[in-house]
């Protein structure tokens, strides 16, 4: 009888040992993710907390020192909230700093950038769905994030980007491309409405020809177009100088349509790259007319990095130094950049600089662009920049201006 309640108990003790805790699924870990993360342990839910924070500096020597000033301003002062359940997504981003992206001058109130919801795993090759406020799929450069693109401001094709609207968009990663293509009510970039019956359909075709050496030997094509409805059409272009004020623009009141399109193509080889884009628009008014603009640029990697590429969305994305930021050891990654642009607005009578009233005795504004940048990249989330800005507008004035951040992107 002993033997047999002692066999019992070694018995019920090995099975105790050899029982393993079960883990419970939904279980939240965090970590840090170039910003703060929490995901569960099947990774079905997932939390996180982002930002970006921009300071800029900016010195001026104009023709008319009255027309620019040298100034500081917060260019984007962002907090960010994402997450994902199971097949469905959410993010809200909230822009706290006057007169950031988009909101069309200094003095603006802060206002949301990015809110929306979408589900993932859509049937009928539809891959994603994605609605709210959000940007519509054109341009390389408009897509990429501004905590990753190369130089402080974007290109002078940046106008004929729409950035963000009101929205339905289907997008989807392809083997060796992405498509995005959506239906958006012109709203502005903080989500008001602007307007009745102005709608867009825009979609976007990227392809890579080339992939190799882990995204250091890259070739990238893509293609973007949107036919819109407007309600009369301004434009009014700025130096690559978010503190410059803006320079005499153009406008037609009879504007009820516009085809845009845009043509773009990036090569990367190690630490060089080059990146260039082609865009113009056809507008339907009493008088039709087009207007046109493009960009080439080109930089690289002192210190051997090279520009990594998002295959899931067709831009590029956060730089990581091979070395990170440490007092007497190293500075980071070290990357230098030229960049040079034209926008012309072909037969769209100009405003008169004091009146602004349309002259048609005058065509559209033509504004060309230099940029030369050095950007070190102390570690993945913090990054100074130094920007020269020459800009020539035909008939116009010159502007030369030199440009300081300090950036925190997470």
């Amino acid at each position: 009888m002993k033997y047999g309640l002692a066999f019992l108990t070694v018995c019920l003790f090995s099975g105790g040992l050899g029982a393993q805790e079960e883990v419970d699924p939904l279980g939240m870990n965090s970590r840090w993710n170039n910003g703060l993360e929490f995901k569960s342990n099947d990774g079905s839910v997932s939390l996180k907390l982002g930002g970006r924070i921009m300071l800029d500096h900016a010195w001026f020597a104009d023709d008319d020192p009255s027309s620019n000033e040298d100034g500081t301003e917060f260019r984007r002062t962002r907090l960010m909230l994402q997450g994902k359940v199971n097949q469905f997504e959410w993010k809200t981003q909230y822009e706290f700093a006057r007169g950031g992206e988009g909101s069309g001058d200094k003095g603006n109130r802060p206002a949301f950038k990015d809110v929306y919801v979408g589900v993932s795993g859509v049937p009928y090759g539809l891959g994603a769905l994605r609605v709210g406020h959000f940007k519509e799929p054109f341009g390389l450069e408009e897509l990429t994030s501004s905590k990753y693109i190369t130089f402080m401001e974007r290109s002078l094709t940046s106008a004929f980007a729409p950035s963000r609207n009101v929205g339905v968009m289907a997008h989807r990663t392809l083997d060796t491309g992405t498509l995005a293509y959506g239906v958006f009510r012109t709203t502005g970039d903080n989500g008001y409405d602007e307007g009745d019956g102005d709608y867009s359909l825009t979609g976007r075709y990227t392809r890579l020809l080339r992939n190799e050496d882990g995204g250091r030997n890259l070739l990238h094509i893509g293609a973007a177009a949107s036919s819109r409805i407007i309600d009369g059409l301004t434009i009014q272009p700025r130096p690559s100088a978010h503190l410059a004020g803006k320079l005499p623009g153009a406008e037609d009141e009879t504007a009820d349509g516009e085809f845009r399109y845009g043509v773009e193509a990036a090569w990367v080889r190690g630490p060089l790259s080059v990146q260039a884009e082609f865009m113009g628009s056809s507008v339907s008014a009493a008088d039709n007319f087009s207007y046109t603009g493009w960009y080439v640029m080109a930089s690289y990697f002192l210190t051997g990095e090279s520009r990594p590429y998002d295959t899931r969305r067709g831009t590029f994305k956060r730089v990581k130094p091979a070395k990170n930021f440490s007092w007497g050891e190293s500075w980071g990654a070290v990357e230098l950049a030229v960049r040079y642009g034209s926008i012309d607005g072909g037969d769209l009578a100009r405003l008169d600089r004091e009146t602004k009233i349309p002259d048609d005795t005058r065509d559209g504004p033509k504004l060309d662009d230099l940029t030369v940048g050095l950007n070190i990249y102390h570690n993945p989330t913090f990054r100074t920049m130094f920007n020269y800005v020459y800009s020539d507008m035909d008939g116009g004035e010159e502007v030369h201006a030199f440009l300081v951040r300090w950036q925190i992107g997470l």
